[in-house]
């Protein structure tokens, strides 16, 4: 089931290409503009930061969640490909926020969910590592 929604949140992120989904009035997608990044660089180099934390979002999304429902080379690497993609989708969603349509708050819940997926990872992973692993002793010793 999560492995189906980890797919389904990576096609989402296809809203963010413009055009990528209609909308009621056809306009859809990021205009190119970024509140973070347009103080520094021109439009291309924004847009090509844009457009490779989408490509890089949807591909490790797609991957964690055919890691999930088994697919043999993914499946031991899907907590690793949902980390890597849900930080890619906070990044992606803090340079293209200002520039969406028809509304960034209709975007919220992208943000949302790849945060809440990043944290619940994260702490898996830290008690996977510190917690849940039992310091072996030497036999006959203590």
């Amino acid at each position: 089931m999560l492995g189906l929604v980890l797919i389904g949140h990576a096609l989402i992120h296809l809203g963010i290409i413009p055009g990528g989904m209609p909308g009621p009035d056809g306009r859809t997608g990021w205009t190119g503009h970024s509140w973070l990044l347009d103080r520094f660089l021109d439009a291309p180099a924004t847009w090509v930061i844009g457009v490779v934390l989408v490509a890089g979002t949807i591909l490790f999304f797609f991957a964690g969640g055919l890691g999930l429902l088994g697919v043999p080379f993914l499946k031991g690497r899907w907590k690793a490909a949902t980390i890597i993609a849900s930080a890619l989708s906070l990044m992606l969603f803090a340079v293209t926020w200002t520039g969406l349509l028809p509304h960034p708050s209709d975007a919220i819940f992208g943000p949302i969910i790849s945060g809440v997926l990043l944290v619940g990872l994260l702490v898996d992973l830290l008690l996977e590592h510190m917690v849940l692993r039992q310091p072996r002793h030497a036999p006959g010793r203590f």
